[in-house]
């Protein structure tokens, strides 16, 4: 199995190799130059398969031989020891053919962990093996950091640099980040927007003199490996639901694209998915892009669902590629011209192949608080913010014959004064977590500032 870039697909990278850089040279996303199938026959297999061995089932077919059988078993069940769920997720029936999947039972509260608990572990085995040390690197609006930090932590082989907006997510998600007391974690805040910290990150993987200083790797959805990870939950729910030769719905909040994009992935290798439905609140350009064809970024709008508060969705570079017919050239000179012009247009005959695998809808925040109370009023079942997005979003698609999976991205513990304001309920996350003492650092929104702290403060920084 070889990657090309979405900026040069006559590039051909070993999963090793995608995996440790993260980010192509020439700023592209890495994705496989042929994708692997999955049979029905081997789905009928999967059935009879727990979470774990899913899980190496599916990603076998992007890794090959690069990890052996024996290896790649016991980097993914280890992944999972601190689940606090034995079959790692759980469905739950609400009747009318819908269910929901939650992917909170991870140490992060989040469904970042399903994937980043796996990629912590995958970097370290790597780095052991080719006895090297990287410097990771990247972006969070909310959940992604916490994840990547508990994934990566007290790990000898890497150093880990996070960016979050400062005072742009809720307390519980920056404290689950910067209560970690690891040497090789280091919390930056961006006083600035998610965007600005993934435009930072972008920045630091092409300085040409950083080249020398760091060996920079990403954790975040940029990296392949994350996508991978992410497509099992997919193949696992459907496994999990008896609805002989129908095909599926899922409804996915979405703010960097990267969990529709693994969903995408596992409809494109053999999964029975229909349509995927991108969930967007306020923050629509996802929306737009889907039923009008249209990117036009605007200035990020806070949220109570923060972790979607995103205008440039960078996983979405990867489905255009596909989009554009692999056009190196058109990929480059569109996503150039949407950062001079803040703007991009789709032609009608690229909507058509969007609108076959994805239908849309934005939800706003009065829509969201009516959601969240409906749903406990109508099941007993607390909802995140952004799971409620999901919800309402579906609502508006009015589906009627197909089943539906509505993804629960994030515990409601981690925002209680949503919950609150929603249900009038108060919930929390375990007391220990909130009185833990906190370390990060503040920042302006000045790249020379960002580069400077983080060359002073690193372990692993050459001296060339």
């Amino acid at each position: 199995m070889y990657y090309e870039s979405t900026r040069n697909n006559k590039i051909k990278k070993s999963f090793k190799e995608v995996l440790l850089t993260g980010l192509s040279d020439d700023g592209g996303l890495y994705i496989p130059k042929k994708w692997p199938k999955v049979s029905k026959k081997e789905f009928s297999k999967i059935k009879r398969m727990n979470y774990q061995q899913i899980a190496f089932h599916i990603s076998k077919k992007f890794i090959k031989n690069e990890i052996s059988d024996k290896d790649l078993k016991q980097i993914i069940n280890k992944s999972f020891i601190n689940f606090s769920n034995k079959k790692i997720t759980t469905h739950k029936s609400l009747g009318n053919n819908r269910w929901l999947l939650e992917l909170f039972y991870g140490p992060t509260f989040a469904f970042k962990d399903y994937a980043l608990q796996v990629v912590g572990n995958l970097f370290d085995y790597v780095l052991k093996k080719e006895k090297k040390k990287i410097t990771i690197i990247g972006a969070t609006s909310g959940d992604t950091g916490s994840a990547a930090i508990s994934g990566c932590k007290n790990k000898s082989t890497m150093e880990v640099f996070i960016f979050h907006p400062y005072k742009k997510i809720s307390n519980i998600q920056r404290k689950l980040m910067t209560t970690v007391n690891s040497k090789n974690i280091h919390n930056i805040a961006i006083k600035g927007n998610f965007d600005d910290c993934q435009e930072i990150v972008k920045k630091l993987f092409i300085d040409k003199s950083l080249k020398n200083k760091f060996t920079f790797s990403a954790i975040n959805s940029i990296n392949w490996a994350r996508i991978l990870f992410q497509v099992i939950y997919y193949f696992y729910s459907v496994s999990r639901i008896n609805q002989k030769n129908k095909k599926f719905i899922f409804s996915i909040p979405s703010g960097n694209f990267g969990n529709v994009y693994s969903g995408y992935i596992a409809k494109k290798i053999g999964l029975p998915i229909d349509k995927l439905i991108i969930a967007t609140n306020e923050n629509d350009v996802l929306q737009t892009f889907t039923n009008k064809g249209f990117i036009k970024l605007k200035s990020v709008k806070s949220t109570i669902s923060p972790s979607m508060d995103i205008q440039l969705p960078s996983n979405l570079e990867r489905y255009i590629y596909e989009l554009f017919g692999k056009n190196n050239k058109l990929v480059i000179n569109s996503l150039n011209y949407l950062y001079k012009n803040k703007k991009i247009l789709i032609n009608k005959n690229h909507i058509k192949k969007i609108q076959k695998n994805f239908k849309s809808s934005k939800v706003n925040e009065k829509d969201t608080l009516l959601t969240m109370k409906d749903f406990f009023t109508r099941y007993k079942i607390i909802l995140d913010p952004h799971t409620a997005v999901g919800v309402a979003a579906e609502k508006k698609q009015k589906i009627k014959s197909l089943p539906v999976i509505y993804l629960a991205t994030a515990h409601p513990g981690k925002f209680p004064e949503t919950i609150n304001r929603a249900i009038g309920k108060k919930i929390n996350l375990p007391k220990k977590l909130l009185n833990k003492k906190e370390k990060y650092k503040v920042i302006n929104l000045n790249y020379n500032k960002i580069k400077n702290y983080m060359i002073k403060q690193s372990r692993f920084v050459k001296n060339v």
